[in-house]
């Protein structure tokens, strides 16, 4: 018998939406019907079944993090990446992913200590006409030369300062931040897959989550580091990490949070005890916060 192999692996040089993110770890890759119809069997054994509404969405991980907000904000184009295919000679042994009108309604990002901090985004793929399905939202070009290898500015692999207002916050081993949009989507009249898609600018989501060792107590009041922060009013989360080679660190600052729940556990295994309190982004109706503008509800920048 042949041996076959019709093998892929190492998603590489990610382009997405004009945005390069380069470090990817992975890509999450999600096709098919969302409508399901079974009529009654009636004197059948098995009932009639249909299926309507095809739709491409999918993930990408990738530990060039600072693209965060970019990857939200982009101009909606193109996913592009390749795949190595197994036993293949390397001049035409890549196979090309194109995925058409891929709208981000969710970035992530997210980090555990001594390892790199990752951003992962979501979308929804936007069939460019009624007649539109699967295979040209998802495109494949098999037989590709190797492509050219992204830049990635990898890092937060350490947290060296934490603070929530005016207090600081010790021992971070972790953190995440997640902002999710609201995603509309419809599929009527003719339409094979959804002709409509659309991020929502309003109403945005902006919480996350905190690891941290911190269990100091504070003077006169006796509060535990956690119940300090949950007793706090909003203020500024700003998250200083340590980037990759000695490049310069980064601060993370997220505008107006709200400790909204923290859970202590301790027990007699090696170990610490940690906290993990969860937190909301406020607004503000005075001074609105935005993605972009003067008043950010995220900012990402070199340290100094």
């Amino acid at each position: 018998m042949t041996t076959v192999n019709k093998r892929v692996y190492s998603p590489q040089a990610h382009t997405l939406n004009g945005i390069d993110a380069g470090g990817e770890v992975g890509v999450l890759i999600d096709e098919g019907y969302d409508d399901e119809m079974e009529a009654q069997p009636g004197d059948l054994a098995v009932g009639v079944v249909d299926r309507a509404t095809q739709f491409h969405r999918g993930q990408i991980t990738t530990q060039d993090w600072i693209h965060m907000i970019d990857l939200l904000t982009g101009t909606v184009g193109n996913y592009v990446f390749w795949q190595r295919k197994s036993g293949a000679a390397a001049a035409t042994g890549y196979v090309k992913h194109t995925i058409t009108n891929p709208k981000i309604w969710q970035t992530q990002l997210r980090m555990n200590q001594k390892g790199y901090l990752e951003c992962v985004a979501d979308y929804e793929c936007m069939a460019a006409s009624e007649a539109a399905t699967i295979k040209d939202m998802h495109a494949m070009t098999d037989s590709q030369a190797a492509p050219t290898g992204l830049a990635a500015a990898r890092g937060g692999w350490r947290v060296t300062t934490a603070t929530h207002g005016s207090i600081s916050i010790y021992h971070l081993t972790g953190f995440d931040v997640m902002i999710t949009a609201g995603l509309l989507k419809a599929s009527n009249d003719a339409d094979v897959a959804y002709t409509a898609v659309d991020v929502r600018e309003d109403g945005l989501r902006v919480s996350g989550s905190l690891s941290f060792e911190d269990m100091s107590v504070k003077a006169v009041s006796l509060e535990l580091k956690s119940q300090e922060l949950l007793l706090a009013a909003a203020g500024s989360l700003a998250i200083r990490v340590v980037q990759s080679a000695g490049a310069t660190s980064k601060d993370i600052t997220i505008a107006r949070t709200i400790i909204m729940r923290s859970t202590v556990r301790g027990g007699t295994r090696p170990g610490y005890t940690g906290v993990q309190a969860s937190w909301r982004q406020t607004n503000d109706p005075t001074t609105p916060l935005t993605l972009a503008g003067t008043n950010k509800i995220i900012v990402i920048a070199d340290a100094v």
